[in-house]
């Protein structure tokens, strides 16, 4: 039930609230240098925006690439676009640096030592010293960065550490002594909310460039909900509609194909639902399942059509229910062929919403197929054989 929310499916923003972020991937990393994107560029920033976005791994983020150096985001439930922005626009790149003294302009400067790759993990919690119950970010180090991390603290004993995210001064501690456990504490007086913030850009790690916000906007829950609602409406009145024709065209058999189109209905819903599928129920992607029942329609029709024209001439009900499937089967499957190869074509090539709605005219058409040759063939020789309607006339003959 998509409206009690009790379905596993995941639906797009169009379909409920949360915020649309498009971003490019700019060929500047770490400290200006210019780096090339590649696929494996694009892989690690998918990869750190998961992480960063959904640590638990349960909040259904979206994150679609397009082209090499475009990638949309979508992060449901989110609805403060300003919250939206800020987690996705920073590089997320945490740096201990050294104050060192340039005699040549007489002033200090911070020079990086280290940077955050070698955090292993890093957790929020509140800071005992602090009078104010501020919260800290505990962080540990993997077995590399604890032997670097205690040669750096040796050389500044005495000195102060600089912490730095994303360019901006967290905190400056001054080193007592050499830090060789391997895990160390960031202070800054932190909220609740910025410690965990932090926390999560840590464990998910630096966005291997820099990356430029091309557009954002959110979706309310109340227009996700109305979009949701009126596209239901319209497909189920749709299928109705088609149902209460073909069972008064085509009589018996009509009534067949629409326990044959129900049960097709019914298994395309649950395909959606396959964890390892991802598939993620768009506006678009109701346009292609609807579109998808057209086809499974079209099917029974052609199929219909072939019976009633054996039952014509005068073979038996069950010689023309053979030959009628047999004689349509060619232009079923050329319909169907043609209609996965233009839908794959759109899955591979086209925008995201135009890839759900690939998508889902590929696995409509594919179930369209199968439930016209053989859900549909298994109804009626249960009418037939188990129920005993034999008479031509109930068959349209």
């Amino acid at each position: 039930d998509f409206k009690e929310g009790s379905s596993k499916m995941l639906l797009g923003l169009d379909l409920r609230s949360g915020s649309h972020i498009a971003v490019e991937l700019l060929p500047v990393g770490a400290n200006g240098q210019e780096v090339l994107i590649t696929k494996e560029i694009q892989d690690r920033s998918i990869q750190v925006f998961r992480k960063r976005l959904d640590p638990e791994g349960n909040k259904e983020v979206v994150i679609t690439p397009e082209g090499l150096n475009r990638l949309i985001i979508e992060i449901p439930e989110v609805t403060d676009l300003a919250q939206a922005e800020a987690m996705v626009k920073k590089a997320g790149r945490l740096e201990f640096r050294e104050a060192q003294y340039d005699p040549a302009t007489e002033d200090t400067k911070w020079v990086t030592r280290m940077d955050g790759s070698a955090v292993k993990r890093a957790v929020p919690s509140l800071d005992p010293t602090s009078p104010t119950s501020s919260w800290r970010v505990n962080f540990d180090l993997t077995s590399e960065g604890t032997k670097e991390f205690g040669t750096l603290t040796k050389e500044l004993r005495g000195r102060p550490l600089g912490i730095f995210f994303d360019g901006e001064e967290i905190s400056a501690p001054i080193v007592n002594e050499p830090i060789l456990g391997g895990s160390g504490v960031i202070s800054g007086s932190f909220s609740q909310e910025e410690a965990v913030s932090l926390s999560n850009f840590l464990n998910a790690g630096a966005l291997p460039v820099n990356v430029k916000m091309l557009e954002s906007y959110t979706v309310s829950p109340t227009l996700g909900a109305e979009s949701l609602n009126t596209s239901l409406n319209a497909a189920l009145g749709g299928l109705v509609l088609v149902l209460l024709y073909i069972v008064f065209f085509y009589r018996m058999l009509g009534a067949v194909a629409g326990l044959a189109l129900l049960a097709y209905g019914v298994i395309v819903l649950a395909s959606m639902n396959i964890p390892t599928m991802q598939f993620v129920l768009t506006l678009p992607g109701i346009a292609g399942f609807v579109l998808s029942i057209g086809m499974a329609v079209d099917a029974n029709v052609l199929i219909f059509e072939r019976i009633r024209e054996e039952l014509d001439d005068d073979h038996t009900l069950m010689e023309a229910i053979g030959h009628g499937f047999d004689k349509a089967f060619s232009s079923i499957l050329d319909g169907h062929v043609t209609t996965f190869i233009g839908a794959g074509i759109l899955y591979v090539l086209g925008s995201a919403s135009i890839k759900g709605f690939g998508l889902t005219l590929m696995l409509g058409t594919a179930w369209s197929m199968v439930t016209a040759i053989f859900v549909t063939r298994q109804f009626l020789n249960f009418a037939i054989y188990t129920l005993g309607f034999k008479a031509k006339k109930m068959y349209g003959g």
